[in-house]
């Protein structure tokens, strides 16, 4: 089980049992192995739609999160914190994005972000609810640059895979 998220993969879980779990209420479980509290959730969508999930109560900060789409070995734990950035915090994720970007020496760290994240693809993650047409346009500007340099790292490595 994730240390953060369980997830279900082409919808082949629903109920807390399905994870492991031991249902509370309707939307809430525990852990039989250590008692946590597990709050029932929409995680990552890969195509197909939401995937149903779990995650442990209390939801980790915006730099949990992102520490754990870069540096976990578990899988449920990258997908599920991606979906809660990506819902949560989009605005952050394309500061973080940015820094990542101009740093050469995180090159790793920015084709990592771009497969879990799909930032190749020109989108404006970013909310419009309460901005400004001008705001609206420079978050899509902002994506946009994003996605072209995602690009060229997909273009990248793609071209270092072929020639080997």
């Amino acid at each position: 089980m994730g240390h953060f998220f369980v997830m279900s993969t082409r919808f082949n879980k629903c109920d807390a049992s399905d994870f492991g779990l031991l249902p509370l209420a309707e939307d809430m479980a525990s852990s039989p192995n250590d008692g946590s509290i597990w709050v029932k959730t929409e995680l990552y969508n890969f195509g197909w739609g939401d995937e149903n999930g779990y995650y442990r109560y209390p939801m980790p900060s915006f730099e949990k999160l992102f520490h754990l789409v870069l540096n976990s070995a578990d899988e449920e734990d990258v997908y599920g914190a991606a979906s809660v950035i990506l819902k949560r915090y989009p605005d952050e994720l394309l500061k973080q994005c940015e820094a990542i970007a101009e740093n050469h020496g995180r090159s790793d760290d920015f084709g990592k972000l771009v497969k879990v994240f799909r930032l190749d693809s020109p989108v404006n993650r970013s909310p419009v609810l309460r901005k400004t047409y001008a705001q609206i346009q420079q978050d899509s500007r902002r994506w946009r640059e994003i996605a072209y340099l995602a690009k060229g790292v997909k273009c990248k490595s793609c071209r270092l895979k072929s020639s080997t």
